[in-house]
């Protein structure tokens, strides 16, 4: 993702220093982020690009390099029906996003949902799922296959750009996000079609899955949560307690049977997110102590002189 952003003229260190996520959270095996956080990083976007038709141009973009494991699994399948029902299941490796495709009346809808949403995935979001959808029908077929007709949340916006790059009606103001396809055109056969990629990635994808919805330690849950809201700030025990929906005593007892207390805690992920802002960026140390939550660089440092038993500029430099 950060190359391909950085390709668009989007710096990603820019982009997640606006939307007050971690330095580092690219750099994650597999990025997993909160519904929040997601429409955090596509508003960002939205304000730092002026082009109304960026949302729609992306995936033409991100299509026309290197392949991530997905869409080349969706690339794979026998017909646009099943390459999308494939991202479908899936995408919930990254988000808590649903993809909804369901048969109506000799067409399917496919409708977008964020389980998790406090208010509407932003515009940007849904031109770049929608026309990722169209462009995906058209790189497995290699014909165009535009939706019936599409329903948008939004007010209406250029119209008659959405019209032209979707060439079919839309209607704005709905009470959801969907595109609507005649039956035929999800029937249509992938010329991609390649039985052998998909035994050979299908089960890695599902063993991820699978593993995702492991049950999660306690700790972690916390840890996770402050890792995406230390930025600027510390956050609270009361404050983490009511996203996790608990009380602040019940959380600190819930650390307590695990060995912890909030304090702990919180040291240990600054202490983590520390060595990897030293090590994996060229951010100065006040920005790191910014990033950490503390409102002093001074404390950043006494702390990590604490931690490390050094100051933090002599500990970076050790590293290389």
């Amino acid at each position: 993702m950060p190359t391909r952003l950085a390709a668009l003229g989007i710096a990603p260190t820019d982009m997640l220093r606006r939307a007050r996520l971690p330095q580092t959270l690219f750099q994650q095996e597999r990025v997993v982020v909160s519904t929040a956080q997601w429409f955090a990083l596509w508003r960002v976007i939205e304000q730092i690009n002026d082009d109304p038709a960026f949302g729609l141009k992306l995936p033409q973009a991100v299509l026309g390099g290197s392949f991530d494991p997905l869409t080349i699994t969706a690339l794979s399948a026998r017909s646009f029906y099943e390459g999308l029902t494939k991202i479908a299941r899936y995408k919930r490796l990254f988000c808590s996003e649903e993809i909804r495709i369901v048969e109506q009346d000799n067409a399917w809808n496919i409708e977008v949902v964020w389980l998790a949403a406090q208010e509407p995935a932003p515009p940007l979001l849904i031109d770049s799922m929608f026309s990722s959808f169209v462009e995906l029908g058209r790189r497995g077929t290699g014909q165009a296959l535009y939706p019936e007709r599409i329903a948008f949340r939004r007010e209406p916006l250029h119209p008659a750009m959405y019209e032209a790059y979707f060439q079919c009606p839309i209607d704005f103001g709905a009470d959801r996000d969907v595109m609507r396809y005649r039956r035929e055109a999800l029937e249509q056969p992938f010329f991609t079609y390649n039985p052998d990629l998909l035994a050979l990635l299908e089960p890695q994808l599902e063993a991820t899955l699978h593993a995702s919805v492991a049950p999660q330690r306690f700790i972690d849950q916390v840890k996770s949560l402050l890792r995406s809201r230390l930025a600027g700030q510390q956050p609270t025990v009361h404050a983490i307690a009511s996203e996790l929906h608990m009380s602040a005593r019940t959380l600190q007892r819930r650390l307590a049977d695990e060995g912890m207390h909030f304090q702990q805690v919180v040291e240990a992920v600054r202490r983590e997110l520390a060595r990897q802002y030293l090590t994996g960026s060229s951010l100065e140390l006040n920005e790191i102590a910014f990033l950490l939550g503390y409102e002093e660089a001074s404390s950043f440092h006494r702390a990590f002189r604490h931690w490390e038993g050094t100051s933090p500029g002599q500990w970076r430099a050790a590293q290389h």
